[in-house]
């Protein structure tokens, strides 16, 4: 009921307008497993994304400070978002994500962390990369232009799913980093190809 709610509100008051990197083959149906990468400016983007994308439920990864705060921890627990400490090294969220894939759901991951400037990227945290090699399912880059103002249409470009290889040499950390670089330059590009369809 909450997620129909949600879905009603966003239609409502945002009214999403989606683009495609592939215009001929482009849709908003995700079939799982697969991992959904965006960027992220703002709380928002995760309601608009779900209530936007088709198919099985996406899990969220969200700050775990964010679950106790009242209010908006309600709504993370209650939307199947997954924890991740921000404050030390955790692996937990790795865990929980491979095990939403392995029963073909759909996880999405804002590598930069929230920071709220329009059209402007951060470095992405490695994190990703390695879900993404561990998981072996497809990637989906979504670029949501912020920010999100009600009764005005929040515009957004999905694109062409792809997966990243696993190394004959194993994993390492050199090829996590240069795996999370070109997921950087595919957003840029991303975004760019967005802006051009203004």
């Amino acid at each position: 009921m909450l997620q129909l709610i949600i879905r009603i509100l966003v239609k409502v008051l945002y009214n999403p307008k989606v683009y495609f990197e592939d215009d001929a083959t482009g849709t908003r149906r995700i079939g799982g497993p697969a991992i959904i990468v965006s960027n992220h400016t703002s709380h928002l983007d995760g309601p608009i994304l779900n209530s936007t994308l088709r198919g099985p439920q996406i899990r969220t990864l969200a700050a775990k400070d964010r679950f106790s705060q009242f209010g908006f921890g309600f709504f993370l627990r209650h939307t199947g978002c997954i924890p991740i400490d921000r404050q030390k090294a955790d692996t937990s969220w790795i865990h929980e994500s491979l095990n939403v894939l392995r029963h073909n759901g759909i996880v999405a991951i804002y590598p930069e962390g929230r920071h709220g400037t329009h059209r402007h990227q951060l470095p992405f945290h490695s994190g990703v990369s390695m879900l993404a090699v561990m998981a072996r399912v497809p990637i989906v880059m979504v670029y949501v232009d912020g920010p999100h103002k009600a009764f005005h249409r929040t515009g957004m470009i999905i694109g062409r799913p792809f997966t990243i290889d696993v190394p004959a040499s194993g994993l390492t950390s050199d090829y996590v980093d240069a795996q999370t670089r070109k997921l950087e330059e595919k957003m840029l590009n991303l975004m760019h190809k967005y802006i051009e369809n203004l």
